[in-house]
């Protein structure tokens, strides 16, 4: 598939999940900025401390990256990489990654640093090439979509990870208690190669990742 490359001058419109302390998100702002600009490339940072803001910051910054020809780059984990990703592919521009999560498996997945100041540096190198994605209700999700015990287990992970810190061990023992606990199954029917099929489950997870 040919994919049409940014120009050489090409601005990054960089959506900034901050999801840490002042000291630490203000750290990550300088380093893309320092590593950006010292290229001589153009760029706006704009941070979101409140994730309820997350989506309309992200529709304002594609709609500026396809007026200005740029590319929309999301910084944050994978939730953030969704969210932004969405509005990528509704604006039609050129979709970048910095990874910033927990797990980062879509990062993982494309070979791109965990690194901050190596992932800007590769984001500088990069081409345009096409990845798959899943789409659901309309919305684009790149690693998962879920209802039920997973996207629970996800939210009392990111209450844990506010008490006490963001780490893989924190996020791992948070799944094992809710996992533990007590939840109710769903009633779900599935199209199957045109034929419905009934389920009761406490989660469906549909993967979109090979992680």
């Amino acid at each position: 598939m040919q994919m049409t490359q940014p120009r050489p001058d090409a601005p990054f419109l960089v959506v900034l999940n901050a999801g840490s302390g002042r000291a630490e998100t203000d750290l990550r702002c300088s380093t893309i900025r320092d590593v950006l600009e010292g290229a001589g490339r153009r760029c706006h940072v704009e941070v979101v401390h409140d994730a309820s803001g997350l989506g309309a910051a992200a529709e304002r910054m594609a709609a500026r990256a396809r007026e200005e020809n740029g590319i929309l780059v999301a910084a944050g984990g994978d939730g953030t990489l969704n969210t932004v990703a969405h509005e990528a592919v509704r604006a039609g521009c050129p979709f970048g990654v910095l990874p910033q999560g927990t797990f980062n498996y879509f990062g993982r997945t494309h070979r791109i640093p965990e690194d901050l100041r190596d992932a800007v540096h590769a984001l500088l190198r990069a081409r345009v090439r096409p990845v798959q994605i899943g789409k659901v209700n309309d919305r684009i999700f790149l690693v998962n979509a879920s209802v039920g015990l997973y996207p629970k287990l996800l939210e009392e992970r990111e209450h844990d990870k506010q008490q006490y810190g963001r780490s893989r061990v924190v996020a791992l023992l948070s799944a094992v208690k809710t996992a533990l606990g007590r939840h109710r199954n769903l009633r779900i029917t599935l199209e199957l190669d045109g034929h419905p099929r009934r389920l009761r489950t406490p989660t469906l997870f549909v993967g979109n990742n090979r992680l």
